[in-house]
């Protein structure tokens, strides 16, 4: 009997002898997961193993269906002869349209289900190569619109660089405002699916990160998602759904798409678990904790991830780090990087941040700039952060190298985490062909395993929200009577569009009535191009009230002079500003707390929330005084310069691929260039003098997006 845990704390197999027997051992059991968790190991010790028992261990990766690692072996053993059996087997794992690349065997399982135009759901670990899947979709180069859904921005971007290989025959869509072209691959979250002013019919739809659509997650996305799911498939596209581990999904989602579901916990990682405790064998807590995690991560040689309940531990536990380096007079890491420049010129050069990152500490945080946070991410892959504080934001799903993943709190916010919580957050531990063993480090008890089942509320309607309610057809309905009662009062031509703004369908009917029966008294609501604070603060009181059920108008006013501010203002200034209020107030640390309040307002409130908002407002009033024979509004200017940090609407797309607003201001590309093809053509055939107006940083990330 193999002492599975015995082997894979072993460092070195120099012994024939017992390579021999555990090789032996093994091909009786070669297709369970004990067997590819040794072999993984073996892989992790490679250079520490019996030279002449290697060419059997090669033997065995194959037969384990590991054939990405098996070709790398192959390649770096000339002295191994594959047998002719081998060989084709081998060649039947390697993929017809990417470039040497062999799937395992689980990933060819799925392609070949894909190739026979099933539609496929795929339940597996982390580090099983979903995103392959995808670009092998892509490079087929057989559809002509693909959709893929991320629940992200920063997930959008990756997926975005990743395909960018494949522009010469996909024009790439992230944005609502880019043109659609014969191919098109669209890279959307579900709500810019919604907004879409015109797409067209898809062909093959993939949604990542699937587990989003279920109802128990009591996730803002929710709806969004389980609407577009059911938009798109009324189509009757082909469909690739990806998920981290879950057990099973919707019989009734399954049934009705025809979905064949696949479920493993085929890993190329292994996953080392490692309890941090007292002596007594009880949890760390208070200042014993805090010093034993500053020990460990100083004692680590590979880079780490620390997950926190919150941003704000995340600062706190950067600056307590970054202070425990110094006692120690541990020498700065980074004396200078590119993007210090860009934060003295639009932040401050005292920002907290900016100290974390010359000590090698990245603080990730989903209300930073998106441009910082991918630069935070890029400098922790190339070694030059050796750790990332980082919460819920950072763990779901973009990629990164860490070694180490140490698991600090048990909360997410408020709440706790969950074991699909859990086993999302350790599955980041290790990365294929990096680290093929990941270290987890628990400094909470480990969460039981449980069932988990994906719903999809769209379908199951057990339970669903009034929002997706209102959009499933008449027929699908389980229960017509409730809807019926939300459409009351409403004729078609509105229902169309409550229907579209997807948000709080009785606070809209509600809004509706009430602007309709004072239509003649709301002057304030017929502003364009740039409010007055009277009209916005006036305007935005409705929606708050209505729509999120908040009527404190002091709330509201304080949201309207902020908006108001980041339209007119530099960020710096804005930034300056509040910390002056701040100091005034005799707040703690005015700077870095006017920074962190500043930033987050740019990231949620003016980059989400206040356009929605206003977004719905608009498409109301404009409907009930246009038919009225009213003057009425139009916020769509406002919103744009708000939402896109007062970018011009033709270039937000260069927004998503992650260049700055303050470059993208610096470009002066002429008006007549519109379409984004020929706005990236113009930037590549001027690329010098446009280069020569933007710092270093700027200058990077433009060529980076560009490519």
């Amino acid at each position: 009997m193999i002492d599975i845990e015995t082997i894979l704390k072993c460092n070195e197999f120099q012994s024939f002898d017992k390579n021999f027997e555990l090789i032996k051992s093994l091909s009786s059991i070669i297709d369970q997961s004990d067997a590819r968790k040794i072999i993984i190991h073996i892989l992790d010790i490679w250079d520490n193993v019996n030279p002449q028992s290697k060419e059997m261990w090669i033997d065995l990766i194959g037969r384990a269906g590991f054939y990405p690692y098996f070709i790398d072996k192959v390649r770096n053993n000339k002295d191994y002869n594959p047998s002719f059996q081998t060989k084709i087997k081998t060649e039947y794992f390697k993929s017809e349209y990417l470039d040497n690349i062999y799937f395992h065997e689980k990933q060819k399982e799925i392609e070949q289900a894909l190739s026979s135009g099933d539609n496929v759901a795929v339940s597996a670990p982390t580090s099983f190569g979903k995103s392959l899947l995808i670009e092998e979709i892509v490079a087929r180069k057989k559809y002509q619109n693909i959709l893929i859904i991320q629940p992200t921005l920063a997930l959008i971007d990756e997926t975005r660089k990743k395909l960018a290989k494949y522009n010469d025959f996909y024009n790439l869509v992230v944005n609502t405002r880019q043109k659609v072209h014969a191919n098109n691959i669209f890279i959307l979250t579900a709500e810019r699916v919604l907004e879409f002013p015109s797409l067209p019919t898809i062909n093959f739809f993939i949604i990542d990160e699937f587990y989003k659509i279920s109802s128990r997650l009591n996730d803002s996305r929710i709806d969004a998602l389980n609407i577009v799911l059911l938009k798109i498939m009324n189509h009757k596209p082909q469909a690739l759904f990806l998920t981290p581990s879950v057990d099973s999904l919707s019989t009734s989602f399954m049934e009705k798409y025809n979905v064949k579901f696949f479920k493993t916990d085929y890993a190329l990682v292994n996953t080392n678990i490692i309890e941090i405790r007292t002596r007594s064998n009880t949890l760390l807590s208070g200042e014993a904790k805090k010093k034993k995690l500053f020990t460990l991560l100083l004692e680590q040689t590979e880079p780490s991830i620390v997950y926190v309940k919150s941003p704000n531990e995340a600062y706190k536990l950067a600056k307590e780090y970054m202070d425990y380096l110094d006692e120690l007079d541990k020498a700065i890491t980074n004396d200078y990087l590119d993007v210090f420049e860009w934060i003295d010129m639009n932040i401050s050069p005292d920002w907290q941040l900016k100290t974390f990152l010359q000590y090698g500490i990245g603080s990730h945080n989903g209300a930073l700039p998106r441009h910082i946070i991918s630069t935070e991410i890029d400098l922790f892959n190339e070694g030059k952060l050796q750790v990332l504080f980082a919460t819920v934001s950072l763990i779901e799903g973009v990629n990164t190298v860490a070694k180490n993943m140490i698991i600090y709190n048990h909360h997410k916010g408020s709440n706790f985490i969950d074991f699909f919580d859990f086993a999302n957050i350790r599955g980041r531990a290790g990365r294929m062909n990096r680290h093929f063993t990941g270290n987890v480090y628990l400094f909470i008890d480990q969460i039981e395993d449980e069932q988990f089942t994906i719903d999809v509320p769209s379908i199951d309607q057990n339970p669903v929200s009034d929002e997706i309610l209102f959009n499933i057809p008449d027929k699908d309905v389980i229960n017509i009577e409730r809807k019926k009662v939300l459409e009351i009062g409403l004729n078609e031509e509105i229902q169309e569009i409550i229907k579209k703004n997807l948000i709080c369908i009785n606070g809209q009917k509600e809004l509706y009535k009430y602007i309709k029966a004072k239509k003649l008294e709301l002057e304030y609501l017929k502003w364009t191009t740039v409010p007055t604070y009277d009209e916005l603060w006036q305007t935005l009181y409705l929606g708050y009230k209505f729509l999120k059920l908040n009527d404190n108008d002091g709330y509201v006013k304080n949201k309207s002079i902020t908006a108001l501010n980041l339209v007119n203002q530099p960020l710096k200034k804005l930034i300056a500003d509040q910390s002056a209020y701040y100091k005034k107030e005799n707040k703690k640390d005015p700077l870095n707390k006017a920074i962190d309040y500043i930033l987050k307002f740019q990231r949620t409130e003016a980059g989400f929330e206040i356009p929605k908002i206003l977004s719905v407002i608009d498409s109301i009033q404009k409907y009930i005084f246009q038919n009225s024979g009213i003057r009425f509004g139009d916020y769509s200017l406002f919103s744009s310069l708000l939402e896109c940090e007062q970018v011009e609407e033709r270039l937000h797309f260069l927004i998503d691929y992650g260049i700055p607003s303050s470059a993208v201001k610096k470009l002066n590309i002429p008006t007549s260039i519109n379409e984004d093809f020929k706005i990236i053509e113009y930037i590549k055939a001027h690329e010098h003098d446009i280069c020569n107006k933007l710092i270093n940083y700027e200058v990077k990330l433009l060529k980076d997006a560009i490519r």
